[in-house]
């Protein structure tokens, strides 16, 4: 079984055995609307907030993103001193087959990338630090 996107559309394909099924997902407010095969489903999303560790890290001027899913982390697109931009795939993690790409929140200048290719990381594991730069902006 595989799950891959076509693009950087909301489309995929998904192979089940020896069957390919094309996947269409839109994002929502509340969760996802997903048709698979013809077939339509919503899929509502819920976030469970265990601790700090588990949200964004806001502190003097600098966004830790940290892991919302336990997985493998497969592409870092970023290095140390690069500017980003809010909404920039900045990292992908691989989790049950499924590739999700991390976005930044902000804009700034990477300050710390805190793990390789291949690492395995769990659930609020610090993965990168931006330093905002939007903010001294007035």
């Amino acid at each position: 079984m595989g799950l891959q996107r076509i693009g950087d559309t909301p489309r995929y394909v998904l192979v089940l055995g020896n069957r390919l099924l094309e996947v269409l997902v839109e994002e929502g407010t509340q969760g996802f609307a997903m048709q698979i095969g013809g077939a339509s489903y919503d899929v509502e999303t819920v976030k469970k907030r265990r601790g700090r560790e588990d949200s964004d890290q806001f502190v003097d001027g600098r966004w830790t993103l940290v892991a919302p899913l336990s997985g493998v982390v497969i592409d870092i697109r970023v290095a140390v001193g690069q500017q980003v931009n809010q909404n920039d795939v900045i990292i992908i993690v691989e989790a049950m087959k499924m590739l999700n790409e991390l976005r930044c929140r902000v804009e700034g200048v990477v300050g710390a990338v805190h793990v390789a290719e291949r690492d395995r990381v769990e659930i609020g594991a610090r993965l990168i630090d931006i330093i905002e730069t939007a903010a001294d902006q007035s």
